[in-house]
């Protein structure tokens, strides 16, 4: 009785090791095989979820010491997993402590407002409270424009196009502006490309929206258009602001590519900070983005409270030297 007690007792956990190293590759593989191979959609899609990995391989981490008698392999594997996912994370939680002098600040607020919400009182609420000198409008619907004509009028220079898809985009500024509607890589979604004047200094905002990489056709047209807006680097000013929903986390490859030259992720120092999905917080990631030139300083960047959307509002503060 006791030996057949005693091979249960072994065969448990035996299998319990066993689904552990599933984990353990499975984590890995997550990890890392998204920016090596990352020319393929779905593949791309879980570079994502960077901070659900690394803890995901701390937990694993700790259940290795416990369950592994001979542990090394696992504690490399999972160490590896573990450094990789930070690369990428803790460069957000590193402040930059370099002083500048400031001459003027700005503050922009990107929403989201998403065609499926109703919840249009807490909308008006966030852009009362926070009155942005600058705010974006994502997925802006006729019934959208109607239900906020009241804030809109209220900014003297504003650029719209309000579609009954998920693609109406909207800027609208206290500064004077010259705005345009512009389709980067022949894109069929909107952007809008906007030349600010504040004070003595020329500002340009491109606020844009390409589609969710669902299937390759629409991945590749994400990457096209957001690599065709950093190509036209040197039609805009000095001072760039890139804004909008990317429908790609910092994490990717494809979205990295966008901060090679002179543009900064303006959530670095400030922490990760996601936004989408808003009802899901194991699973969010980074959609929503404030990119700035590096004539620009960051003062304050934040993600805001639920406004009935499927991703979170963003605000920034920014300083013109």
């Amino acid at each position: 009785m006791f030996d057949y007690e005693e091979m249960i007792v072994k065969q448990k956990m035996a299998s319990i090791k066993k689904l552990l190293w599933v984990f353990i590759i499975g984590v890995v593989c997550f990890s890392i095989l998204p920016n090596l191979f990352s020319g393929y959609w779905l593949l791309e899609v879980f570079s994502n979820f960077k901070l659900q990995y690394a803890v995901i391989s701390i937990v694993l981490l700790i259940c290795s010491l416990l369950v592994f008698q001979k542990k090394s392999l696992a504690l490399i594997i999972l160490s590896m997993s573990l450094l990789w996912n930070a690369y990428y994370i803790l460069p957000y939680y590193l402040t930059n402590t370099t002083k500048v002098d400031i001459k003027k600040e700005l503050k922009l607020s990107s929403v989201n407002l998403w065609s499926g919400n109703n919840e249009t009182d807490l909308v008006k609420k966030y852009i009362l409270e926070e009155d942005p000198d600058v705010l974006i409008l994502m997925e802006l619907t006729p019934g959208w424009e109607a239900q906020l004509n009241t804030m809109i009028i209220a900014y003297e220079y504003k650029e719209l196009v309000a579609r009954t898809d998920n693609f109406g985009i909207a800027v609208l500024s206290k500064f004077p502006m010259k705005s345009s509607v512009e389709y980067f890589a022949e894109s069929t979604k909107p952007s809008i490309v906007a030349d600010l004047k504040i004070e003595n200094e020329k500002l340009t905002l491109v606020a844009s929206h390409p589609v969710p990489p669902l299937g390759q056709a629409a991945f590749e047209s994400r990457n096209q258009q957001l690599l065709s807006i950093i190509k036209n680097r040197d039609r805009f000013s000095k001072h760039l602001v890139i804004a909008g929903d990317f429908n790609t986390s910092s994490f990717s490859n494809h979205f990295r590519k966008l901060t090679s030259g002179d543009l900064k992720d303006s959530r670095i120092g400030f922490g990760l900070l996601p936004t989408w999905p808003e009802d899901s917080p194991i699973l969010q990631t980074t959609l929503d983005h404030m990119l700035v030139s590096d004539s620009l300083k960051v003062i304050e960047r934040s993600t805001e409270s639920s406004i009935g959307s499927d991703h979170l509002p963003i605000s920034t503060k920014i300083g013109i030297p």
